[in-house]
């Protein structure tokens, strides 16, 4: 009775261990995924603000010096965009991100804003990340009196 028992069990331990080995991988896979696209989108956020910085660093001239630094002060709207379109069109911004697309750059004489969007690629399971990562980074020209 007893050998009969231990042989009905025999094996059991094995499909218990395939599985938790299943498991764990597929848990792997999914940390691997969303940890790569989490930092792609982080990488784009970070090329997305380096460009908005950039081009919040244009100020009209003419009015600056005729006015001095004032609350008149603003940003050259086109020299804004040309300067941040500049920063992305660099040859190692653009190598280390392929697929980096800008959806716009708008400036409001005070601030520049800059939408970037790149398609996100994953080590594993890459058919299930179709939507591409979009960011969106703002600066700002902001004037401040001495104290």
């Amino acid at each position: 009775m007893r050998t009969r028992i231990k042989k009905a069990e025999e094996g059991s331990v094995l499909i218990l261990g395939i599985g938790l080995l299943g498991v764990c991988l597929l848990a792997l896979v999914v940390v691997a995924d969303a940890g790569s696209a989490f930092l792609q989108r982080k990488n784009l956020y970070s090329v997305a603000d380096a460009a908005a910085l950039a081009g919040a660093q244009t100020l009209d001239l003419p009015i600056y010096y005729e006015q001095g630094a004032s609350q008149a002060t603003h940003l050259d709207g086109r020299a804004a965009v040309a300067k941040a379109r500049g920063f992305l069109a660099k040859s190692e911004v653009i190598a280390a991100h392929p697929g980096l697309t800008v959806d716009s750059i708008t400036t409001d004489g005070q601030s520049i804003q800059v939408d970037l969007s790149i398609p996100i690629t994953v080590p594993f399971v890459n058919a299930l990340h179709r939507e591409p990562a979009r960011v969106r980074a703002t600066a700002r020209l902001d004037y401040r009196t001495s104290q």
